[in-house]
């Protein structure tokens, strides 16, 4: 496939299937005005990031990188009405903003933002292992981290999930570190005896392991 045809059937799915609501185009608007980095999820990769919650049935869920809330309020969505998404920010201000847009979202009774480092906050969550899902979306130098966490702290069947597994196409002519550091996340991936993983060519690349063992 062309990479324009490509483009056109991204065009046609987000069209199709993936149209922003009020809610989730407000926190998109918001994540500019308040000057947040504006790299949340497009609107087909939030939709296929919400099948995958429902699709494995998942309960409890822990997400690395919040941002200004998008992809968690896709998650939260997804989620049964007893479902918990533990959701983990660096920054304070980013996770202020999210909390008030999960608040917005009427979703706050099924978030918990934790702010602090991804590899600093998780072992604090490992006493109530097993989760049913991880999303990672944070520091690529980290990716291989939080893959460890994965393996050690989901149920079996249940699912890691990662965005940019394509790195803008850095993947293929790797020259900094966080370039060098996706290549390896992605190998390790699927190399790793514990899940049965792919990536799905849905935006920036959606990688996604199944935990076999």
């Amino acid at each position: 496939m062309s990479q324009e045809l490509s483009q056109r059937c991204q065009e046609y799915v987000s069209q199709l299937f993936a149209r922003e609501d009020a809610i989730l185009s407000y926190v998109r608007q918001q994540t500019a005005e308040r000057g947040l980095p504006q790299i949340s999820l497009a609107p087909n990769e939030g939709k296929l990031l919400g099948l995958l919650v429902r699709l494995s049935g998942a309960a409890r869920v822990v997400e690395v990188g919040t941002l200004a809330g998008y992809s968690g309020i896709c998650i939260a969505r997804a989620l049964p009405d007893h479902g918990k998404l533990i959701t983990i920010e660096l920054s304070s201000l980013h996770a202020e903003v999210a909390r008030s847009h999960f608040e917005y979202a009427g979703l706050a009774d099924k978030v918990t933002v934790m702010q602090g480092a991804g590899v600093q906050v998780l072992p604090k969550l490992t006493k109530d292992a097993p989760y049913d899902l991880m999303f990672i979306d944070a520091d690529k130098g980290n990716y291989h981290n939080y893959l460890a966490w994965a393996a050690d702290n989901l149920k079996v069947g249940g699912a890691v999930v990662a965005d940019n597994a394509f790195w803008g196409g850095n993947i293929f002519d790797p020259k900094s570190e966080d370039d060098h550091a996706m290549v390896a996340f992605n190998r390790a991936l699927a190399d790793h005896a514990g899940f049965d993983s792919t990536i799905i060519e849905v935006g920036d690349g959606i990688a996604v392991g199944v935990k076999t063992v």
